[in-house]
């Protein structure tokens, strides 16, 4: 009898725990996070380190089409990404107070480069460069992303490049600042685990998008 009190005890306790770690989870990324099994960090832990990984599609998809697909699903993915719940409740008075206090750099950097479903810095056929940004908690984090397609499958790369926001003392930081000696400064080291699980879980968000895009255009008979 106790062994069984014992054993419910426990899996109660699992359950609860369970819960409130899912719950805070979709608190701070927005949903349940995931990483694709076919992406994976290079130079990991260092200044230098990119995410990367090769996608294989249906190998009747032309190169062209996969390109197509993911500058298709760019502007939705980073219009849900960008700010999690937390963020964008508090964007009215935080995009103020971080623009009075600095981080108009960031902002005007990527004015400069154009709106952001004009923000093609190069396309050709078969490769493709854009500039992401996203969100976590209360600081935004940018990267640069690169496609480069062959029929039937796709390299993506994901290069950080910096994290700004007025949870981030109002002030654009290049990725490699964020590091001292080869370890993560301890001023970053709160959101720099969350701004790599978020983007990857963003990553898994878009090629999941991209693949149902292609599956759409294939099946689109009209």
């Amino acid at each position: 009898m106790k062994e069984i009190i014992l054993i419910t005890g426990l899996l109660l306790f699992s359950i609860t725990v369970f819960g409130q770690d899912e719950k805070k989870d979709k608190k701070i990324y927005g949903g349940i996070p995931t990483a694709n099994e076919n992406m994976s960090w290079e130079e990991d832990l260092t200044p230098n380190e990119f995410y990367t990984g090769v996608i294989k599609v249906d190998s009747t998809i032309s190169a062209s089409k996969i390109i197509d697909a993911f500058i298709a699903t760019f502007q939705p993915v980073q219009d849900a990404n960008i700010m999690t719940k937390q963020m964008r409740n508090n964007s009215a008075w935080g995009g103020a107070l971080s623009a009075v206090n600095g981080d108009h750099k960031s902002m005007s950097d990527f004015a400069s480069a154009g709106d952001s479903d004009l923000r093609i810095q190069n396309q050709r056929q078969t490769s493709w460069s854009v500039q992401f940004i996203d969100g976590v908690r209360l600081s935004r984090f940018y990267y640069n992303v690169n496609v480069q397609s062959k029929d039937g499958r796709y390299k993506l790369t994901v290069i950080p490049a910096g994290t700004s926001g007025y949870a981030n003392d109002h002030i654009q930081t290049e990725w490699n600042e964020m590091f001292k000696k080869g370890k993560v400064k301890s001023s970053y080291s709160k959101y720099y685990n969350q701004i790599k699980i978020k983007l990857a879980y963003t990553i898994d968000q878009w090629i999941n998008k991209v693949n149902k895009h292609l599956a759409n255009v294939e099946n689109d008979d009209w």
